[in-house]
């Protein structure tokens, strides 16, 4: 081995050494704030604000580090890889920290314990959400895409567990006379918990890019359109959502109220525009659409309030399209409807970061 190859390895393992380091005293950071939390230990709490100082420092030589290493070696390929995740690690490393850090101080001002019920979430939120950082920093530091990839499902096991925490907490309040600040901090705890997760699945995402190279995916949305009938609004904006951004996501549509068909005015439309509607589709209904496997991004209600008719779920969004706005009458055909309808869904698209290339 060359002097010059000698001295970028031993550049690489001091690199290495430092987020080692910085990643052991996060985890230990926010294992001992959740027990703050669940103990009502004041002095953890004040303890482990205290570290946060040494690991902010921590991470600021993490950077200078990484900089010197680009000055002295101009890194290309996997090495400039390598380095770029470890400068977007520092960042989550330092989140998570200041995560542990405002629950420290919510375990600080917490009167009593809080409800059985309310500790096991924070507790059972706690323990996925170090596991899973733990687990993505491992893999990370191994060069493992395989370990990363068993994070992102330990994560998603918090994720899982938060809508359900909060449920728990709101029954609490209405059945456990205690503090509002109590209760409020307890949100905010299982809020940074799932926070915590989420930074365990950016962490395994930078593994995979430092050792395969491969970026994240665009996302996929899954999107739903509702009106009175399914008879044209809603169809025709799934049609124009599917000819627009075909690679966008997966697109349903459905009525309140289903006819037995579709408008003929959209059966002639489509078959202006040489557009297939397969044999067996007819109107459907929201119960029909509903009964899914996984929840909708964005539900967009065409002249109706989608909230009114459904349980929204905790990480689906709710529109809703005035036409009349855009001119729209009961009168309107269905090219100038599909015309109306294509600017919404462009600027809905262009909302959510989509590209027209996607």
């Amino acid at each position: 081995m060359s002097l010059y190859d000698e001295r970028l390895e031993a550049d690489l393992l001091a690199i290495r050494a430092r987020l080692r380091l910085v990643s052991d005293r996060v985890q230990e950071n926010l294992r001992h704030a959740v027990r703050s939390v669940l103990e009502v230990d004041r002095r953890m709490a004040n303890e482990t604000l205290i570290k946060d100082r040494a690991v902010n420092q921590d991470i600021r030589d993490l950077d200078h580090l990484c900089h010197l290493f680009v000055a002295r070696h101009l890194p290309s390929g996997s090495h400039l890889r390598f380095i770029s995740a470890v400068l977007r690690l520092s960042v989550a490393l330092e989140r998570v920290g200041d995560y542990a850090v405002a629950i420290c101080r919510v375990a600080r001002q917490i009167e009593s314990q809080l409800p059985d019920a309310v500790q096991h979430n924070v507790g059972m939120m706690g323990e996925h959400a170090g596991k899973a950082l733990g687990i993505a920093l491992s893999g990370f530091l191994d060069g493992d895409p395989d370990t990363a990839r068993i994070s992102r499902g330990v994560a998603s096991q918090t994720a899982a567990i938060y809508p359900y925490a909060v449920e728990i907490l709101v029954s609490a309040a209405e059945s456990d006379r205690r503090p509002a600040r109590d209760l409020f901090g307890a949100l905010l705890v299982f809020r940074l918990l799932q926070r915590s997760a989420e930074q365990a699945e950016n962490t395994s995402r930078q593994t995979l890019f430092a050792v395969t190279g491969k970026r994240k995916k665009p996302k996929r949305y899954r999107i739903l359109f509702l009106d009175g009938d399914h008879a044209m609004a809603s169809k025709l904006a799934e049609v124009a959502l599917a000819e627009s951004h075909p690679h966008a996501g997966r697109f349903s549509s459905a009525g309140l109220e289903p006819r037995e068909s579709f408008d003929p005015g959209l059966l002639a439309f489509c078959r202006r525009r040489g557009i297939a509607l397969p044999a067996d589709d007819a109107p459907r209904s929201l119960d029909d659409v509903l009964d899914v496997p996984r929840h909708y991004h964005v539900v967009v209600g065409l002249g109706v309030d989608p909230s009114r008719h459904f349980e929204v779920p905790y990480l689906t969004a709710v529109l809703q399209w005035d036409l009349e706005e855009d001119g729209v009458t009961a009168d309107t055909g269905a090219d100038d409807l599909y015309l109306a309808l294509m600017v919404r869904i462009r600027d809905l698209m262009t909302t959510l970061g989509v590209r027209d290339e996607e």
